[in-house]
């Protein structure tokens, strides 16, 4: 993608670029502005690598001006990479995945969003890396609905920063995910996964939380927040409190490891049976450990 004259083997769009991407190719996007939303869709563009300025996100904007739907949409291309873009003033998401086997969200910052920063939903394994979620209506980092799995592949989020949204990181009948190295401050909460009939596969298993600092998640966006509020895809109308470290609304074999928790004016760490589920024992919280943090 070139950013004034186009030269041989340019596109004048990333999108025209990913249409004419072939499975595995890298897209070069430079510095600027980029007023568009990115689909990367279906088998045929499957571990396409699309990189800004892994260096500098900030550099490489996709701007949603409150009109587009997300920064970037992956939708059943297993391995995409999306790497060093910021998205903001998405209508929805700034970075979505889905229906995928694998990706990598590496390098990117989401800002003033309608619902997540990073999301990924019904998908097995992938990672989120050296990224930040700020501002956003819902969730800095989201992953929801995982499948089942008789061996499990795990998603990993690591050197994350989320701040400044509802939650931390939301994730709604999450399963095998493992958050490490990574600050959760000034968010309404700071993690909670949880468990809801809104997605398929209640509730939420077997996750582990370790080596994260959470802190000072008192932001009370019911009194006010710099983006339009409405209701949370996830909360919803459940008032989720405000001031908690961790919360597990719901959940079987998640762990909380090895963290440093403090400034939480409600709670470090919260388990509550999921009371809202139609089938309430799915709600019921089993063997959940929390161990060895500060």
């Amino acid at each position: 993608v070139p950013k004034t004259s186009k030269p041989a083997g340019c596109s004048k769009t990333i999108q025209a670029a990913v249409n004419k991407a072939n499975p595995g190719d890298t897209i070069k996007v430079p510095n600027g502005t980029y007023k568009e939303q990115v689909s990367i869709k279906g088998r045929g563009k499957k571990y396409i690598k699309l990189i800004g300025n892994p260096k500098a996100p900030s550099k490489v904007i996709l701007e949603g001006g409150g009109k587009l739907a997300n920064g970037v949409f992956v939708n059943g291309a297993d391995g995409v990479t999306v790497n060093g873009f910021a998205a903001t003033h998405q209508k929805a998401n700034g970075f979505f995945v889905t229906n995928v086997n694998g990706y990598t969200l590496t390098n990117l910052t989401a800002t003033l969003v309608g619902v997540y920063g990073l999301y990924a939903f019904n998908s097995i394994g992938g990672t989120m890396s050296n990224s930040t979620g700020a501002w956003n209506n819902d969730s800095g980092f989201y992953v929801g609905q995982t499948p089942p799995q008789s061996k499990p592949v795990r998603t990993i989020l690591k050197n994350l920063k989320a701040y400044g949204n509802v939650l931390g990181y939301s994730g709604t009948n999450s399963r095998y995910v493992t958050i490490t190295d990574s600050k959760f401050w000034n968010n309404g909460a700071g993690i909670v996964p949880n468990a809801l009939d809104s997605e398929k596969y209640p509730p939420a298993e077997n996750n582990v939380f370790t080596r994260n600092e959470i802190f000072w998640n008192n932001f009370n966006y019911y009194k006010g927040a710099p983006w339009p509020k409405r209701e949370t895809s996830v909360a919803g109308s459940i008032p989720f409190p405000v001031g908690i470290g961790i919360l597990l609304f719901g959940g079987r074999g998640n762990q909380i490891t090895n963290n440093k928790i403090y400034g939480n004016w409600g709670a470090g760490a919260a388990l509550v049976q999921a009371l809202t589920l139609k089938d309430a024992a799915t709600g019921d919280l089993k063997d959940n450990k929390v161990t060895g943090n500060t």
